[in-house]
């Protein structure tokens, strides 16, 4: 079956001397990997099309023989090249990639990500984004797969939050009313419970990177995942030399 998608490359790796295989989340059957004979040579025609964090439009050959496709054609869309030229905004990028990767399933229905993927690429190649793009991703893939994070209400007695919360608990999904501590210690960092506010306020945040972590770790737990996505200390080298 001939199948023409759009797409985002996730990864890339060799294959052999001459050839790549190349991961790419399509719009209409989820993460694909195909096998690109002859990608390493110069005079490959597909070659920008097929580089990770592209978005393209490929043409290939489903078939029920093997996992790996032959693509027929590839065209370029968007090369991002504004997010390519900002260090931090790449591996920011580099790490929602990563993301789709290691915890979608291949082949499956994942037309919402795909969406919410291309729009954050968009804007990490505007010439001004948000420095909470990642938070704002990691919460709306928690939200997507299931594990919502509560923000507005107390999880124990679903009151609507008109502070700070007392406490963060994952087990339970989300914030814990100042009421229902009921003296008890909070578990969570006070400046994470400031930026939890912050963030349902839509208020910029004091301590991103935490925020990121948080989110982050909050899906791997509920997703039973402990693999490491290994762009994330990429992402803090960037931004040792971005910001020092």
């Amino acid at each position: 079956m001939l199948v023409k998608s759009p797409s985002i490359i996730l990864h890339r790796y060799p294959y052999s001397e001459s050839s790549w295989v190349v991961k790419a989340l399509t719009a209409s059957e989820g993460v694909v990997s195909f096998l690109v004979k002859g990608g390493k040579r110069r005079e490959f025609a597909f070659k920008n099309a097929l580089d990770p964090l592209s978005f393209s439009e490929i043409v290939f050959n489903k078939t029920n023989r093997s996992k790996l496709y032959f693509i027929k054609e590839a065209s370029l869309l968007n090369w991002f090249p504004k997010m390519r030229a900002n260090l931090e905004a790449q591996a920011i990028g580099q790490v929602m990639a990563e993301v789709i990767l290691r915890y979608t399933p291949q082949e499956a229905e994942l037309e919402r990500e795909f969406v919410l993927l291309l729009n954050a690429f968009e804007s990490l190649g505007s010439s001004s984004w948000s420095s909470s793009i990642l938070v704002d991703w990691l919460f709306k893939i928690n939200d997507l797969w299931g594990y919502t994070i509560v923000t507005e209400y107390c999880v124990k007695c679903n009151s609507k939050l008109k502070e700070e919360p007392g406490d963060f608990s994952p087990e339970a999904g989300g914030a814990i009313c100042k009421s229902c501590l009921s003296g008890a210690i909070s578990r969570a960092n006070p400046l994470f419970l400031k930026d939890l506010w912050s963030f349902t306020q839509k208020q910029p945040l004091l301590k991103t990177t935490m925020m990121e972590r948080a989110f982050l770790l909050y899906l791997q737990n509920h997703l039973g995942a402990p693999q490491e996505i290994n762009s994330v200390p990429w992402l803090k080298e960037v931004r040792k030399l971005c910001y020092q």
